[in-house]
């Protein structure tokens, strides 16, 4: 009985010591659906889906956590967090970035319905209050107009925190900011699930596009690992059409030129 018992705890420090290796990353970011949703629901976000894929078909675990965008990409810069879904080269300069984007974007300006206010470049924005997100690449020429406003919510307004471009989209409702700019795939996908998608409507477009990653920390050392691995899981996904199916879920076509339906 004693060497059973031996063997028996042998083998349970030996079981231990596996799920203690398991190796686990940590991606995080504030709520930016179709790209990142809400942790732990059927429909975490197209990023989260492809990230899941990719990092667990290698043995490695992706937890996701909804984090305010400033604090995401501050615990992502120290190495608290893995990675920071959703980033661009320009919020997140330092990073470890991946060869392979996850998006391709241009800014989107959105108005109550009815609204004859029009996008026509930064004299149009000196029109109107702004409904923003702090933290977020609105492009440099926009980023400076937030910025010299800052103090002026006659021009501008920053919203920091949980579900920011919810309560964007809610001051427009409201008639506490004039327009909200944002990607249009957001703006829709939120506007659609408050059941408002019928009270807004664009009123036009940025024309400089903006590329998306999931963006490691220049902190950790297995970084350029994990960037290696997500380009290369793209790459596969896309080749065996399990990319597809994953926007398929969230009605989003592939960024890629050549890739669209």
């Amino acid at each position: 009985m004693k060497g059973k018992t031996f063997y028996i705890g042998l083998l349970f420090i030996a079981l231990t010591s596996l799920t203690a290796a398991a190796e686990t990353i940590t991606l995080v970011a504030d709520e930016w659906p179709p790209f990142n949703a809400k942790p732990d629901s059927d429909a975490e976000g197209y990023m989260v889906d492809i990230a899941r894929a990719v990092f667990e078909a290698k043995g490695i675990s992706v937890e996701y956590r909804n984090v305010p965008w400033k604090r995401a990409l501050v615990g992502t810069r120290s190495g608290n967090f893995t990675g920071a879904i959703g980033a661009s080269k320009n919020d997140a300069q330092g990073f470890i970035f991946p060869e392979e984007e996850l998006a391709r974007n241009v800014l989107s300006f959105y108005v109550r319905k009815g609204d004859s206010w029009r996008f026509n470049g930064l004299e149009s924005i000196k029109e109107i209050r702004i409904g923003t997100i702090g933290g977020y690449d609105y492009r440099r020429w926009l980023n400076d107009y937030i910025q010299a406003n800052i103090e002026n919510s006659d021009k501008v307004q920053v919203i920091m925190g949980d579900a920011p471009l919810e309560r964007n989209i809610q001051k427009l409702l409201a008639g506490r900011v004039d327009v909200v700019v944002d990607t249009e795939a957001s703006i829709r996908w939120v506007a659609k699930r408050l059941g408002v998608l019928d009270e807004i409507e664009a009123a036009g477009y940025g024309k400089e596009p903006s590329y998306c990653y999931i963006a490691f920390s220049p902190g950790l050392p297995k970084s350029p690992m994990y960037a290696k691995l997500l380009s290369n899981g793209i790459v596969e996904l896309r080749a065996n059409g399990k990319l597809q199916k994953i926007l398929d879920k969230y009605g989003v076509f592939d960024w890629k030129p050549g890739q669209f339906q």
